[in-house]
């Protein structure tokens, strides 16, 4: 039986012969990117996406074998930006952007799970960079995929954990963001880096 990381890789696989093929983002883009391989065990596959898309990509999720999903975030009441399915073994989160003076938005308001036994941290966007769907495409382990920009990957970390929705970062995800900084923003400081955040009432 094939391991979780070989059906994960599996599933990447079969997402780049999309039309059009999904923006990835989390552990799988950041390996990509940084390293070319897989280096850790990874709990899930992410996509990101702008919301005009999101029947596209059920569409296509469905397609791949995740036939439901459940809404584990709002961007606003009834309108969901985090869904999580799950196909087996396999576990796919769809993150949704909305788009803003040219900007992608992810709008946080609602989580629907506790972060250290309250409702988790709430009410606010994170603003993404103009280039988060451009990145070239990319491969890991001979697998072509299409992540989300470098930028656009440390800004959602970073944005996110600013407003302890999921508990502080790990300490590998820290990593992560430092090798981020350092391969590709080796002469930007973090005051350069930082995300802009507000609040959704704004």
């Amino acid at each position: 039986m094939a391991s979780l990381a070989e059906q994960q890789l599996d599933l990447l696989k079969r997402m780049a012969e999309l039309d059009p093929p999904p923006c990835v983002m989390g552990g799988y883009a950041e390996d990509a990117l940084l390293a070319g391989t897989v280096t850790r065990p990874h709990e899930d596959v992410d996509w990101l996406l702008p919301r005009h898309e999101l029947q596209l990509r059920l569409s296509q999720a469905g397609q791949l074998g995740f036939a439901e999903f459940e809404t584990w975030g709002e961007a606003a009441p009834g309108e969901p930006f985090y869904l999580f399915g799950q196909s087996g073994d396999l576990k796919l989160d769809l993150g949704i952007a909305d788009e803003s003076d040219g900007h992608p938005w992810v709008k946080v308001h609602r989580l629907f799970f506790e972060v250290d036994g309250r409702e988790a941290p709430a009410g606010y966007r994170v603003r993404l960079p103009r280039d988060t769907f451009g990145e070239p495409a990319v491969q890991i382990d001979g697998v072509t995929i299409h992540a989300a920009s470098p930028l656009a990957l440390l800004q959602l970390r970073v944005g996110i954990a600013s407003q302890n929705s999921f508990g502080p970062l790990s300490d590998r995800q820290r990593d992560s963001i430092q090798r981020l900084r350092e391969r590709y923003f080796p002469t930007c400081s973090h005051e350069d880096l930082a995300p802009h955040v507000e609040r959704l009432d704004q």
